[in-house]
């Protein structure tokens, strides 16, 4: 009883206060990186926080504005973290890669993957998008400026890159090692500079296989 009258009493004092949003938000980020947004409670996140829920609910009113305000804490280390610019793109991936390794390990990266992965609930959609939209052009530039300066050939999907070096990353999670990066970058680069992942070459490819299947039917 006293200790729900001390949360009660720290609540109501402290709801407008940079110590409150401070526990709060930390709560609400430990929280979605347990459970994701479709399990969050508002409740369970005010415990956490240990804040009265009608604090909670004064300044956040739902749960898509107390996510809202997350996003907007979780982009606070990204806007001061720029990717790498080294003038080479092995060089590039392998920091950009390392620096999503250790950002992923934390907690505020594990509530990262779990709204990534809820971003088909159309609420979380608006929010998370906008959110990732600046740092999906970075990623998308690293390459562009290997194109330009001539380590890559012209029409390379930039995309497609980052896909096939974040799949192979990906796919030992665990290791998070920087010889496992280094191969997973050199690997898919060596394909780039062959041309492999040239649109109009990709194009053709795909216009050829169709072709074939029709003809070996």
């Amino acid at each position: 009883m006293r200790r729900a009258a001390t949360r009660r009493t720290r609540g109501v004092l402290g709801g407008r206060s940079d110590d409150v949003v401070r526990r709060v938000l930390d709560a609400a980020i430990s929280e979605l990186a347990a459970t994701g947004y479709a399990s969050l409670r508002m409740e369970a996140v005010a415990a956490r926080a240990d804040v009265h829920k009608t604090t909670l609910y004064r300044r956040w009113p739902s749960r898509v504005a107390l996510v809202t305000a997350v996003v907007d804490r979780l982009r606070g280390p990204l806007r001061e973290t720029p990717l790498p610019d080294t003038g080479r793109v092995e060089d590039d991936l392998l920091a950009a890669f390392a620096l999503r390794a250790t950002i992923a390990g934390a907690t505020e990266g594990k509530a990262w993957a779990r709204l990534l992965d809820e971003r088909h609930v159309p609420e979380l959609a608006t929010i998370v998008d906008a959110a990732i939209a600046g740092r999906r052009k970075e990623w998308r530039a690293l390459v562009t400026r290997a194109i330009r300066r001539g380590e890559l050939p012209a029409g390379t999907d930039p995309e497609l890159v980052l896909q096939f070096v974040r799949a192979i990353v990906d796919a030992r999670p665990s290791t998070g090692n920087d010889a496992w990066r280094t191969r997973a970058v050199r690997t898919v680069l060596a394909g780039a500079r062959a041309g492999t992942l040239v649109r109009k070459r990709l194009i053709q490819g795909t216009i050829r296989d169709a072709r074939d299947g029709i003809r070996s039917k």
